[in-house]
Formats: structure tokens, sequence, C-alpha cells
């Protein structure tokens, strides 16, 4: 549904050298022209310069005599590779013209004259039509190939192969019937008197194939032959009368076409390669009006360009020697597409009938598909571009139609798509023209309905939008097509006609037009003001008409005229703002003044004005697919775009349908050029092949576009959809929006997640405007606790502020569900009754009892609500929504039989199902009736109330609590110390023993008088406070105390808790030598001297005290000397390991690195000349009898799942990850772990240090407590100076994750960083993170003795 619109004309007239043109080439590297005329002469014409750049006459030359009417030039080829130009001329001379150096060489002649020269399309080939009736074929060096006669009497080598079934008259002849067996063929007639007999050659676009039209010199009729590129016949054509000299074969090979003047009309007819026909269409003219002298397809075989010239006339003149004299004949040119098999005639190009106008060479640009050269007698040269478009209404409101007009000659096809969808080549209805139509103009928005046509005489006819004061009756220009008519009901409103406007200049006088399309480029900018521009002669600016429309004078005056400096590409203006935006030949866009408004990259041949972000943008598609905002590339596979309410449509190359919103900002419109990963599309939807946008309706959610193929396909773009429905709620239209909801299948969450706090308020207005409980049901079921405008539809809510967390809390279907039955009882509680039950069902724990309880009190009293179904009705709906089987159990939880059995009776349960268990039910006592139920239910705590309460039935309730763990609450339902307790704490206690939780199970035996077992689960769990409480229940002698004394405190010095051993064997057995040495072994130094004194045992300071203070002082000076000897040794590797990493990164950037080995590379590993040496595990530890120090207790630590791996592997595989063995992956993390973990180590050391430095000091070892403490301190100095160098500040922003970690750094921004990746690298764990964060020495001082501080 597109139309050609003209986008560059160019009229180069007033040089006497292109006067009697006679054909014409185009050089497709440089634009330039080359024409031959009828006197022999060849001339080069630069369009851009407007000026002949040389010319050579063949007469000088001497390969044309003066005076000779037989010798002429047939036809001109520009060979780019051989920089000539090929000339062919009819006294069979060959020759070729050096561009380059202007040399003239004859390289052939043919003694029997030539009478065509065709190149072929890749230029290698030759064909040469003799005077002889002969084809040469050549080479492009002009070596002959091949001569052969041009009418063989043999059909060709494809000639069809018959086998001899049957007669013809005994064949089936269709519709002809049985009379076409004895119909004469019929007779063979010449050619038409006013065919200028030549011969015609035309090849196919890949070079495989020509054709030959040539007239038979016996039978005088023209014929068509296929050759191939050997120059050998394949096929030749039926005899065809009325056969005319038209001759091109479509490039991309699919048919050819001629033309044919049959008794009753003129065709243009197209063949297949083997000569049958397939398809024509008729020409707008009288048959005996016109005659056809070419026909031309442009490169991309989309436009059929046909020359026509009426048929020569004479009339008598009234001289006195009565004489009569031809009429010069009126020229045209006709640009013809096809879609969906129908031919529309695009452009109307009519030339008056004067001698100098008449059109005498024609030719389609060999690099520009839509550009147009042609040539007329009087030497004038015009050159014509075109490109698509499609004509639209640009209304911005529900009043528009959004009409879409289509060209076909003398008729516009209209189609009204807000009304209906109708697909080409029909449509609603048809304007009915006085002349053919080459541009169609929609008005500004308010007016958009009305339409004004160009036809091809520069008159404009207007028609406007009909309104309740026009009736029905519908004008005679209008055609009613799909829209109805003819007894069926007109479905549209078809325009009214104003009439046919003439153009007029400020005098009053009609505007002349020189040319055709001398005025171009209209556009309608306001409702009573149409602009167009006219080419200045030569091409360097551009006068831009300011018309206005003056209805009773049926007159386009001019009423001012602005002159543009440069050539007009493109015109379009704002529908909003109506400011007028022109695009230049050379990309720039300007306004009327000549302001420059942006800069275009490349001409765009569709352009648009619009605003996006708050800024006015100019929107540019090239021919290449190239889309721009103002300078700025935004897509480069762009098909198509339309400039919707709130978005910007686009197309692309990868089928899909791309919308962005118009409140986008520029800067992250422009991203999506820069690669970024920034989306500003609402969605993308995947559409059919080649689709492209027709129209979009305002105000609607419908999308129209067009196949390759011609028709139509209506789409509802999400965007669109969810723009309409966000209006109509902000409207509380919710009918409206629900209508759309469930026609697009939309989730209803949008409906109270749009706006929550008004949608609570609103509720009435909902309920009441929806009007049916099945509509509020729907809505009900489809509820979600997710938020959709922060989820699925979250593009649609960008940058608007949400606030549903706050109105519906944690808790969006119950605040819904209950605030919607809360306005129903308003309302109208009986005909909403089922969306009442369907809030209680909804629910996030359904509150079926409930549901169950209304139907019953419906069924109870029916009158009770007006409107309501009935209970049956009612349960039958629920049942709809709930499973039956689950309906039941609740029923039956409620434990009232009625409404079980009403339950069971909609269901399709078998009664011998359930009575005979409802009636053993009904037999029980009544707690046990309802212990039974709940049992049933597997409502074991209901089950264990109700059975608890039977006295008779506790084995069975022991069983339960034993079953299914009960005991907290059993322990609950009983009278603390009654025999029923005692055995449920047993019981419990028992349970307890075997989970291993023996401290709780020891007080479960404590409160059930099981003493003995507690005491040993106490000793068993290390509470031996509470076992000696024990002991003094059970009444044990002091032997037995002492005895358990013992045992108890073996158990605590194997659990390292020597401290309470010993307070153990002070106070319970008296063994204070076994009580000092537990204490010594545990460094509690000050204890153990008041427990010497205490019990006047002096005589252990010297014989264990001063040992071990020897031993613990000697354990700690190793474990420094070790800690500061590994830490030097990492420190120092680490160094050289950034050094290598580094290194290699450098050369990574200098390109020295070969691709294949480019991942060895990564930015997380550690590259090192060669690996000498390998080196894990601990170094230099030293233990004592409490515990051992090492320089660090773990090389890695980590909390990442490695999904699909055993236990053991994903230790093996923790342990690998962070390995010291140098060359490894991350060797520097794990240096930089180990280097973390020796500083915390250290650190650790104060308080153990503190308490020796005292007991030192106290006993004479002053020297090594000085010692102890200097090298202590100048340990933590050394490692707090070397910190910074370590942990560099370079690091908060390390390579392994790609994030930042450091004192700069938060989780939250650790966590946006890596979700930014877009899940390309795991978040690492903490432990991960942990290393890159450098330790934290304490600062405490209080560890150090001042009389040890000598400085």
């Amino acid at each position: 549904m597109r139309n050609l619109e003209l986008v560059q004309c160019h009229r180069i007239q007033g040089i006497p050298e292109l006067k009697h043109t006679s054909c014409i080439s185009v050089d497709c590297d440089t634009g330039r022209v080359y024409l031959a005329t009828d006197d022999g002469s060849v001339v080069c014409l630069d369009p851009q310069a407007q000026q002949v750049q040389w010319h050579i006459s063949l007469v000088e030359q001497g390969y044309l005599t003066v005076g000779d009417s037989t010798g002429h030039i047939i036809d001109i080829q520009h060979l780019p590779d051989q920089m000539s130009v090929c000339m062919a001329t009819s006294n069979g001379d060959v020759l070729l013209y050096n561009t380059v150096v202007f040399e003239l060489e004859c390289v052939g002649s043919v003694a029997s004259g030539l009478t065509s020269m065709t190149w072929s399309p890749d230029q290698e080939l030759v064909v040469l039509t003799t005077g002889a009736d002969t084809i040469i074929l050549m080479t492009k060096e002009f070596d002959p190939v091949i001569e052969t006669t041009m009418n063989p009497e043999e059909f060709g080598e494809q000639k069809p192969i018959t086998v001899g079934w049957g007669k013809k008259e005994t064949q089936f002849h269709g519709s002809e019937g049985k009379q076409a067996a004895t119909k004469k063929a019929e007779e063979v007639k010449p050619a038409l008197p006013w065919d200028d007999l030549k011969v015609r050659v035309s090849w196919r676009g890949d070079g495989q194939y020509f054709v030959v039209s040539a007239v038979n010199q016996q039978s005088g009729a023209r014929k068509l032959r296929t050759w191939n590129r050997e120059c050998v016949l394949q096929f030749t054509s039926e005899d065809v009368n009325g056969l005319e000299q038209a001759l091109c074969w479509k490039p991309s090979g699919s048919v050819i076409a001629s033309s044919q003047r049959l008794p009753h009309q003129h065709d243009i007819v197209f063949f297949e390669k083997n000569g049958l026909r397939h398809g024509e269409f008729t020409l707008p003219f009288d048959k005996m009006q016109v005659k056809v002298n070419e026909v031309s397809w442009n490169s991309e075989s989309s436009v059929l360009a046909v020359l026509l010239q009426d048929l020569p006339q004479t009339v008598a003149e009234t001289s006195s020697d009565g004489k009569e004299s031809e009429v010069t004949p009126k020229s045209y040119i006709q640009l013809w597409t096809v879609g969906n098999y129908h031919w529309y005639l695009k452009q109307s190009l009519h030339f008056p009938a004067c001698h100098d106008e008449k059109i005498v060479a024609m030719h389609w640009d060999p690099e520009h598909a839509y550009r147009l050269h042609v040539v007329c007698q009087g030497g004038q040269y015009l050159q014509y571009t075109w490109s698509w478009a499609t004509n639209c209404s640009v209304g911005q409101d529900s009043l528009d139609n959004a009409n879409v007009a289509v060209i076909d000659g003398k008729q516009v096809l209209i189609t009204p798509f807000r009304r209906m969808v109708v697909p080409p080549p029909m449509a609603a209805y048809s304007l009915q023209l006085a002349g053919p139509v080459n541009q169609v103009l929609f008005a500004p928005p308010l007016h958009s309905n009305d339409i004004a046509t160009l036809m091809e005489d520069g008159r404009i006819a207007f028609y406007r939008a009909r309104d309740d004061t026009d009736g029905d009756s519908v004008d005679g220009s209008i055609k009613l097509m799909a829209a109805g008519g003819n007894g069926f009901k007109v479905r549209v409103k078809p325009p009214v006609f104003k009439g046919v406007y003439s153009i007029v200049d400020d005098s009053g006088k009609d505007f002349t037009h020189e040319y055709p399309l001398h005025l171009h480029h209209f556009c309608w900018m306001q409702p009573d003001t149409i602009v167009a521009a006219s080419t200045d002669a030569g091409g360097a600016g551009t006068t831009l008409y300011h018309m206005t429309i003056k209805d009773e004078e049926k007159q386009l005056a001019i009423r001012s005229q602005d002159t543009i400096f440069g050539e007009v590409f493109r015109i379009c203006s704002h529908h909003s703002t109506g400011r007028l935006a022109i695009q230049l030949a050379d990309g720039s866009v300007v306004d009327t003044d000549n302001q420059p408004i942006t800069q275009l990259p490349q001409p765009c041949v569709h352009m648009a004005m619009c605003t996006i972000g708050g800024q006015d943008v100019v929107l540019g598609l090239t021919e290449r697919y190239r889309f721009y905002v103002n300078d700025t590339e935004v897509a480069s596979d762009c098909t198509s775009f339309l400039v919707h309410d709130e978005f910007l449509l686009l197309t692309t190359h990868s089928h899909t349908c791309r919308a962005i919103s118009l409140n986008t900002s520029l800067n992250d419109l422009y991203s999506l050029s820069q690669g970024k990963s920034v989306s500003v599309d609402e969605t993308i939807r995947r559409v059919e092949r080649g689709s492209r946008i027709v129209t979009a309706v305002p105000d609607h959610t419908k999308l129209i576009l067009q196949m390759p193929r011609g028709n139509l396909e209506t789409i509802h773009p999400r965007p669109l959809v969810l723009s309409a429905v966000k209006k109509l709620l902000d409207k509380l239209e919710f009918q409206k929006a629900f209508d759309i909801l469930q026609r697009h299948r939309i989730s209803m969450n949008i409906i109270c997640d749009h706006n929550p706090k008004t949608f609570l308020e609103t509720l009435d207005i909902m309920v009441t405007q929806l009007d049916s409980a099945n509509n509020l049901n729907l809505f009900l079921a489809d509820l979600k606790e997710e938020d959709v405008t922060e989820t699925m539809y979250s593009a649609a809510y960008r940058g608007v502020a949400r606030d549903s967390k706050t109105v519906y809390k944690s808790n969006k279907v119950d605040v819904i569900c209950d605030a919607v039955r809360e306005s129903i009882q308003r309302v109208d509680a009986g005909k909403f009754f089922l969306s009442t039950l369907t809030t209680h069902v909804k629910k996030n724990t359904p509150e079926l009892e409930t549901a169950l309880q209304k139907i019953q009190m419906l069924r109870d009293n029916p009158s009770g609500l007006d409107g309501a179904p009935s209970a049956d009705e009612a349960l039958k709906y629920i049942l709809y929504l709930v499973d039956v089987n689950q309906l039941f159990d609740v029923a039956l939880g409620t434990y009232d039989f009625s409404l079980v059995i009403m339950v069971a009776e909609k269901s399709q349960k078998d009664p011998k199902e359930y009575l005979p268990f409802l009636n053993h039910l009904q037999r029980l006592e009544t707690n046990y009736q309802c212990y039974s139920i709940d049992r049933h239910l597997k409502r074991y705590s209901k089950a264990l109330q109700h059975i608890a309460k039977c006295p008779n039935q506790f084995i069975e309730c022991l069983a339960l609590v034993r079953e299914h763990k009960l005991y907290s609450q059993a322990m609950d339902l009983f009278p603390k110390g009654s025999v029923h307790f005692k055995e449920i704490v047993n019981a419990y206690a028992e349970y307890l023993t075997e989970k291993q939780h023996t401290s709780e199970a020891a007080l479960m035996y404590t409160l059930c008088d099981q003493w003995e077992q507690a005491l040993e689960l106490y000793k068993l769990s290390g509470h031996w406070q509470q076992a000696f409480c024990m002991a003094g229940k059970l009444g044990f002698q002091q032997d037995q105390i002492a005895q358990l004394a013992n045992s108890i405190a073996v158990y605590l010095i194997n659990h390292s808790r020597r401290t309470e051993a010993a307070n153990v064997l002070l106070e319970y057995t008296n063994n204070v030598e076994e009580a000092i040495v537990t204490l010594i072994a545990e460094q509690q130094w000050d204890e153990a001297l008041r427990v010497m004194h205490k019990y006047n045992r002096t005589d252990f300071v010297e014989t264990n005290l001063k040992p071990a203070l020897t031993e613990s002082f000697s354990m700690h000076i190793a474990s420094l000397e070790n800690y500061t000897t590994v830490f030097e040794r990492h420190k120092s590797r680490l160094a050289v390991v950034r050094q290598l990493k580094e290194q290699a990164r450098l050369e990574m950037l200098e390109g020295d690195v070969n691709d294949t080995n480019a991942d060895l590379y990564s930015d997380t590993s550690s590259m090192t000349g060669s690996v000498t040496s390998s080196r894990s595990g601990m170094t230099g530890s030293v233990t004592s009898s409490r515990s051992g120090y090492s320089a660090y207790t773990a090389y890695s630590s980590s909390t990442a799942k490695i999904a699909g791996r055993s236990s053991k592997n994903r230790r093996k595989a923790e342990r690998k990850k962070h390995s010291l063995r140098e060359g490894s992956a991350l060797e520097d993390v794990a240096l930089l772990e180990a280097l973390g973990t020796i500083i915390r180590n250290v650190d650790n050391l104060k308080g153990d240090v503190g308490k020796l430095l005292s007991a030192l000091v106290l006993h004479g070892y002053r020297p090594q407590a000085l010692q102890l403490q200097r090298l202590l301190g100048d340990t933590l100095k050394m490692m707090e100076k070397s910190i910074p160098e370590i942990w560099q500040p370079e690091m908060e922003n390390f390579p392994m994750f790609g994030q930042s970690f450091g004192p700069q750094s938060t989780s939250a921004a650790i966590a946006a960083a890596a979700i930014n990746q877009g899940g390309a690298r795991k978040l690492p764990s903490p432990d991960d993170i942990a290393i890159f964060v450098p330790p934290k020495i304490s600062k405490d001082e209080t560890w150090k003795m001042h009389v040890l501080d000598t400085r």
C-alpha cells in the first residue's frame, strides 16, 4: 500500500548539443549521461554540473556522411571496465571512444550494416543484429563467438516433445467447449502500420538468456525468440497478433514485457522465457489513442516504465494550398507497479503536443533504482528520482480514521483502518478523478480526514470529511467498494467532494507548469496552507511556495515564496506544532528561513518530525535501512517506522517490530547505536519476514503491517495495548480496560497494580462497571502476589514511582479480596454472591470453610439475598475453583454432616464410598468422632486435642503422639505430675535420646523423676552441675560422688574444659595436685598460683609452673619467627606474581599475544616464566601441649556450591580453588588469603602473650618477657606497614570478579555490579570477597607491660 513520491527533479535545457537525441547510456560510477543524436554526435552530459563535458561528431571523424538519412547511431553503451563508450552505427561500424584519453577507435565493421547492439548485464558479451537478419555474438574484446540467422525455422532446443496421445479434436478445451476443436487458427497479421520495424534485444538480469523481437520478412509479423548465452536458440513464441515493438526482460528473470493491441483494448503483456503468455494489464487509453514506444524495468524489477505517444493524426489546415499537415503527438511516461497480482499506475508524466517536448529517449539509472533519465526532442534533459512512501492520515485522536491512500491511475483507493481492514487490491472506496494522480495529501490534525490529490496537470482535487449535515448520499466521484453499497449497509462515511482547485500566482493567473512535476514535494502543513517546491534553473536552489486554499474561488493562491539554498529532498511538518522541516540533498535539515535544524548523516528518503524526551527531533530512514534520530544512527536494519501517539514503532530486517517510548531520553536512545546495554524497547515482537508498517490507528491498539506479497496483517503490539489500558484506568473506565485485557490475554493484575491507592478507593465504581459476576470472577481468579508493573510489564512503567508495596504491604491478594468483598456488600451482595465466594477461595490461605458456611446459609434462607443464585448453583460454581476432594475434606472438617452431604451430592463421588464412612462417624462419641475426622484429614494436632479428652483412649493417644512427634503439644494437654503427663514426658525423653539430644533428654527424665537416666545423660552431655544434683537426689555416698567427679573431670579435660575440671577435682575429690597440673596445662597461670597458695603447695612452682612458662615462651618465639618468615616469603612472591601478570596484560594490549592463546591471559590468571617448584600445605608449624600455631590455618574458603559433585569431590575442588603452587591460575589470590590469615593469627596472640608476660616477670624471667614483647610488637608493626603494599587501592576493582571490593564498596554496590554483568560471572561468596579486604590489626595495647617498655 505504498506510492511513488518524487524526491528529486533535475531539469537541464538550453544545450543545443542535446537536440534530436536518439539513445542514451549512463555511467553508474560518475553519474554522467552519454547521449547519441540523429546528426551523428555523441555528447557527455554532467547532470550535477549541468553542462556538456565533451562531444564528438562521427561525421567529422568520417564514420557517417552528412545528408545520408540511412546512416545514424543505433545505440551506445558506457563500459566502465574499459573506461569507454561503445557506439554502433547503421553503416555497420562498432566504435570505442576512450573517455580518459579521448581517442576514437573502430573495433569492427559489418558490411550489411547493424540494426541493434545490446550488451549483456555483466558486459562480457555483446549481441549485434545485422541488416542481413543475422545475430552476431561477440566478447567484450570484440572477438566473434558465433553468427547465426535471426529468424530460423525451427522452434529451438527446448521444443516440446509430442508423444502422440490423441488428436487435438479429442482433447479437453476448458471453457471454450467443443467448438474449440473445430475452430480454425487465426490468420497471422503483419506488424501494425506505426511499428518502427526495428529489432529489439533484451537480456535477462543474470545474463544467461536474451530475447529478440523482430519482424519476420515473410509473414511481416513480430515474433519473440529466446537464445541462451552461447547464442543457441531455445524457444520461439507463438504467433501473437497485434504484438508491438516494445520489449524488456525483467531483471529478476520472471517475465518479458511487451505490448499488444487488441480490437477492443491496448495491453501490456508478459511472456515467459518459453514464449508463452503470462498475464497482462490494460492501458488507460482508448484502443486507438496511443502507441507504446518502449517499456523498461528498473534495476530492482519493481517498477515498469512505459513510454507512450499519441498515434499520428492529420488535420486540414486553413491555408491556401489546402494541404494537410501532421499534428505533433503528445508523449507520456507511466510508472506501473504490481501487488497482489494487480497492476497500479503510480505516476503519470504528460508532455505537451509540442515538437520540442516530444520524448525521444528514456533510461533507468543502473545505480539508483528509482531514478529515470528523460530526454526530449528539443534537447531538454529531465532526471526524476522517486522513492516509496505510504500516504496515511496523521491525526492523533479517535476522530482520525487512519486513512491510507493508494494511487492507481485516475482513482485513489482509500481504506479507513479504524473502521475496517480491507486487503489490497480492494479498498473501502475509491476517489474517481478526471486525470491520473501523482500524489495524495492528508490535512494536519483536527482535519486529518480531509484529502487532497495532485493530478498530472498540476490541479488538486479536495475532499473533506463528511459530517452529520451532509446526509447519506454519495457523490458520483466516489465509488463504494468493500465499504458496502449496492443494497448493502455502508460501513464508513465517505468524504465529500469539494472540487478541483487550480494553482494561481499572486496576480490571479494560472501557474505555468513548465514541465511535468514542475511543482513537487507538496505538504499540507496547516488547515488552509499547502507548500510545494520547484527546483530553480541550474539546480543550485529551490523555491518554496506557500499556497492558501480558497474554497470559494476553487483556487490555491500563492501568497509567498521562500528561496531554499539547496536542492530539496524531503519536506515534512511536526504534526503537533506545525513546524516545517526541509531536508536538502546533502542530508542537512533546515527551516523555511534556511536556519539549520540538524544534519542527517545521509539523505533519507523517509523523514518525520516528532518529540522524543521533550525535544523536537528529526527522524530519517535511508534506502539502505539506516535509521537516524537527528545526526545519530539508532538502527542499521530498519525497514520502516511510524510515529504513534506515545511510541516510535520500527520494523527491522531481523523480522521484529520494536516500540520505543517517546518519553525516552535521547541519551538512552543514542546509546543503542553505541552498543551499550541500555534497553529502551518496551517490547520486541516477532513479525513475518519482510513486514512493513502501513499505519497505526491513533488512540487505539491496531498496527497494520503489509507482507512482501501484498497481504495485510493486523497486530496489537503489547506497548500500544498497555498504553491504552493505562489511559482507560486513569479515566476509571474499568469495563473498557477489562475488555482489552481479556481480548489480548493480558494479566488482570494490571488493574489493581496500575494505581493501587486509587484502585482501592474506587472499587465500587469498578464493581458497578463490570456489572457481571463472571467478569469480576475472572479478575479475582487472575490475582497474583507479584506486582506486574515491576515484573512482566515493567517496561511500560519505567521511571514511574510505584507504591504497591506501601498500599498492599506483603499480602496483596488477601487485601484485594477483602476489599472487593466489602465493595460487593455495598453494591449488590446478591448479584455478586459468586464473586463473594471467589474472594474467600482466592486468598493465600483459602477460606473454604467460610465459603461453605455462606452456601449453607443461602440454602437455609434462599430469599435472604435478592438476585443471588441458588445454593446448588453456588456449590456447583465453587467446585470449579476447588478440587472436589479438597472441598469434601473441608466440609468434613467442620464436623457438620449436613454440609458434608451437600458437597458430596454435587460431586462425582459414589455414595457407596462416603455413606458408610459417614454413618460410622456419626455413631461415635463426640470427642472421639472429632478425633477420627481430624485423623482422617491428617490434622493431627487437632486430633490430639480431641483424643486427650477421651480418658479411656490414652493408649491410642500415646501412639498418636509417638507416631507424629506431638510431644510438646501433649505435655500442655495433661496436668503436670499426673501419670499420663509422666508417661508422655518419658516417651519424649526416649525420643530425644534416640535423636542424640542428650541434654534435653536428661531434662525430660528429670521431669518424670527418672533420675538415674537423667544422671547418665547429664554426664554424657557435660552438664556436670546437674549431674551432681541428680547424685544428691539419688543419695550418693562420698566415695560414689568422688568416683563421679573423677569421671566428669576426665570428660572435661578431654573436651578442653580444664578450668572446670580443676574446679570439680578441688570441690568433690580434694585432689589438689591434679587440679594444679590441669590449670598449668590450660595456661591459667594466675589461677594455678592461687590454688597453690590456698592449699600450701608452692612446691609446684619449681616443679611444674616454671618449666611450663619457659616452654610456652619458646613456643611463642618459634611461632612468631615462623610467621615472620612465611609472611616475608609470601609477600615477595606476591610482588613477583603481580609483576608477571602486569607484563602479560601489557603484551596482550600491544597485540603480541597469539589469539589462540588469548584465554591463557585471562584477567584472573597469574603468569610465570616457568614452574620450578610447587609448595602447598603448612610450613614450619610448631605445636605445644595445648594447641599448635601455624602460619595459616587454611589456604581457601568458599561457600559456592558445585552442582553435580559428591561431597568428596567438592572438598577436593575447594582445596584446589586457591592453590599456593607457583604458576597456578589463582596463585595471587591464594597468597592474599594466606597473608591475611597470618596477620589475623598474629593479632590473636595478644591475649595469651599478655598473660604469659605477667607470669614470666613474676617468676624472674624478665629478659625473656622483654624479648617476647618486643618480638610480637615488631612483628605487628611490620605487618601493619605491609598492609597498604599488599592490599593496593586499585584492588577495589579486582578483575577476578569484575566488581568493586574494599572499604569504598558496599554489599549493595557489589551485588548490583554482579547483576549488571548479565549473569556472565557467578556472584562471589562472602569468603571470596573477604580475601580482597585488608585485615585490620587491633589497636588494643593492654597486653603490653609498661615495666618491659625500656624505650
